[in-house]
């Protein structure tokens, strides 16, 4: 199943969310995707934590932090990383929509990998350079 199905069956409301991490290059066909991460409002986190969501602890570049997880999917509420701090609501309201679903726009995908800077993301920064230089 494709990215799209995959978020699709979430159901989850437009303007309360984004794709983020590999999403957006999996949406493009630039590489593929082992789990889905996703941007979420403070609402729907409260209410994904309602529903049937998991509530775990994951190991950041610098530290620990929480996200809801089910399944391959993990939700959270911000994309900070060392000197980058976006603002998630308007991340969320600005993402680009591709065929239906909203994901975190090529430039700041880069910018967040930078801010991450593991060797996987700068990898995948060379990816999508690649991409946008052939566009």
């Amino acid at each position: 199943m494709d990215i799209f199905e995959k978020v699709k069956n979430l159901n989850l409301p437009l303007g309360e969310y984004l794709i983020a991490g590999s999403g957006p290059m999996a949406a493009r066909s630039i590489r593929d995707y082992k789990d889905i991460d996703i941007l979420v409002t403070e609402r729907l986190y409260e209410k994904l934590k309602k529903d049937d969501w998991e509530i775990v602890e994951v190991d950041g570049v610098n530290d620990k932090f929480e996200v809801l997880k089910k399944d391959k999917y993990e939700a959270g509420k911000n994309l900070w990383f060392g000197d980058y701090r976006p603002n998630s609501e308007f991340l969320i309201t600005n993402a680009e929509i591709i065929n239906g679903i909203p994901f975190l726009p090529l430039p700041e995908l880069v910018k967040f990998k930078k801010a991450l800077g593991r060797e996987k993301d700068l990898k995948d920064i060379k990816l999508i350079e690649d991409y946008l230089n052939n566009k």
